[in-house]
């Protein structure tokens, strides 16, 4: 079995990477704007703590869009999720298991799974320092004419 490459990036992706606009799918599906994404009712406090932390700027990036809600929010609840355990953990990495003997703290295995989900989602959304180093982010400037892939993602 041959080698997969990577996923295919979304358009918007492409344009802030620079990539040649022949490599744009000029029919990819494009969430409207007309609502801004707002945070899911069932958001814990802490994922919303995180999501009003981190929303805002993504939101204006255009790299969170009502399409993504849940994912976020998955993301958002994994890093408070994290956070808590952290904090319930403490100094104690062992705790005391059923059968009387020493065992790793099972807070510790909750911070592991969250954080590989971070890792996992963060990735989505271009949150990660090597997810940025392809990233070009262009100056908006409304009086200049947009050419090429601008023309076609506005």
């Amino acid at each position: 079995m041959g080698r997969r490459g990577p996923k295919p990036a979304p358009n918007h992706l492409k344009v802030v990477r620079g990539d040649q606009e022949s490599r744009l799918n000029r029919e990819e599906p494009i969430p409207s704007d007309i609502a801004s994404p707002i945070a899911p009712p069932l958001l814990s406090a802490g994922g919303h703590e995180v999501w009003d932390r981190l929303a805002p700027d993504l939101i204006d990036k255009k790299m969170l869009t009502t399409w993504d809600v849940d994912t976020f929010a998955v993301f958002c609840e994994a890093v408070s999720t994290y956070h808590d355990c952290r904090s319930l953990m403490g100094r104690e990495y062992t705790a005391l298991g059923a059968a009387g003997g020493i065992i790793k703290s099972p807070y510790w295995q909750i911070m592991r799974d969250c954080s590989a989900i971070m890792a996992q989602y963060s990735s989505r959304f271009g949150m990660t320092p090597g997810d940025r180093a392809s990233l070009k982010a262009g100056i908006d400037d409304d009086s200049a004419p947009k050419g090429g892939a601008e023309r076609i993602l506005g």
